[in-house]
């Protein structure tokens, strides 16, 4: 039988036919190329090269290569195979150890850095009502991102007092909510208008016929709880028209609001910018009712003197739908 020939490290040289010495460490001077420890752990992983160049795109021939660079690095062989069964050989089994540690060290690095980056990258927080955030300023942000491609905008929801509770903790740059909300802004802030906006009633098109006012007694009502404003103007100009409403359902969210309509037989209560923007707008019929008219606004909570990414912010969405002046930051003030 033919005798295996062994190898070890001595002075960087191979030599025949001598013992593997036991303990050796890998010489304090080897490279060990990070992509080489990377091939030879998958090519534990996948037992064959020709596994490991599929998994790393790789050709056979270059892991080889790197593997055979690594055995001559190190003074002896990493690997044997039986048939096609791959084996550890005992310098083998201690590299792999050390791969997987430098490897995972090296990716724990890599996230790190990435994370310092990312820490530093310019950021908007913006804590927004629920249609807001979907309807609202999907448009305006995407046209900011247009012009300033390295500010990262961030989007959350919640309710009034949860997103003027964020702008109070440093949380949120800009709060967007309604001006029925102006008074729950803190001293010491400010509210910009950004967007303009009229209460509509509203039926799926395929319900509609004329005339729209008898449309009120003849389906039943989704609208907004009692203690809403709207809900309250609603009923106010009802009594005053003499139409008598009929409310089966209330959502404090307008998007609910209009998923009521959707199914059918109902006329709704929601914003305006909902019946034009949302992606049903199309099969909706907005009613025109005589003397039917509440003017709403969506504004933005801020400190009186934003930073200047929260001022520009404000001033481009504030143009992107008003086309109107530059908001002037002034101490103490409500800007509308």
């Amino acid at each position: 039988m033919r005798e295996t020939r062994k190898w070890y490290w001595n002075s960087r040289r191979m030599k025949d036919s001598e013992p593997v010495e036991t303990g050796t460490r890998f010489p304090s001077g080897a490279s060990l190329r990070i992509e080489a420890l990377h091939s030879f752990v998958m090519l534990i992983r996948t037992g064959s090269y020709s596994g490991t160049a599929d998994e790393l795109f790789m050709s056979s021939t270059t892991i080889h290569g790197q593997i055979r660079a690594l055995e001559e690095e190190l003074g002896g062989p990493l690997i044997t195979f039986n048939g096609r069964k791959l084996h550890l050989t005992s310098a083998g089994s201690r590299l792999l150890l050390f791969a997987e540690r430098t490897l995972q060290e090296r990716a724990q690095l890599t996230a790190d850095i990435t994370g310092v980056k990312s820490r530093h990258a310019a950021r908007l927080r913006i804590a927004s009502l629920h249609g807001p955030s979907i309807h609202v300023l999907p448009p305006v942000i995407r046209a900011y991102h247009d012009l300033h491609n390295d500010v990262v905008v961030s989007v959350t929801t919640s309710d009034v007092g949860g997103g003027i509770a964020s702008l109070l903790a440093g949380q949120a740059d800009i709060v967007i909510v309604n001006d029925l909300h102006t008074d729950e802004v803190s001293t010491g802030y400010a509210v910009t208008t950004v967007y303009e906006d009229t209460l509509a009633m509203i039926i799926r098109a395929d319900c509609y016929e004329p005339p729209d006012v008898a449309l009120l007694e003849k389906y039943p009502v989704a609208a907004q709880s009692t203690t809403s404003a709207y809900r309250r103007y609603i009923e106010q100009w009802a009594r005053s028209s003499g139409i008598s409403i009929d409310v089966a359902f209330e959502h404090s969210s307008f998007d609910g609001l209009l998923s009521f309509v959707m199914q059918g037989h109902c006329v709704g209560m929601v914003s305006g910018y909902l019946a034009k923007l949302s992606p049903v707008a199309n099969r909706l019929r907005v009613l025109n009712l005589p003397d039917f008219h509440l003017k709403r606004k969506v504004i933005a909570a801020h400190h009186i003197r934003p930073d200047p990414m929260a001022a520009d912010f404000l001033q481009f969405f504030h143009n992107f739908y008003l086309k109107v002046g530059i908001p002037s930051w002034v101490a103490n003030s409500k800007i509308s």
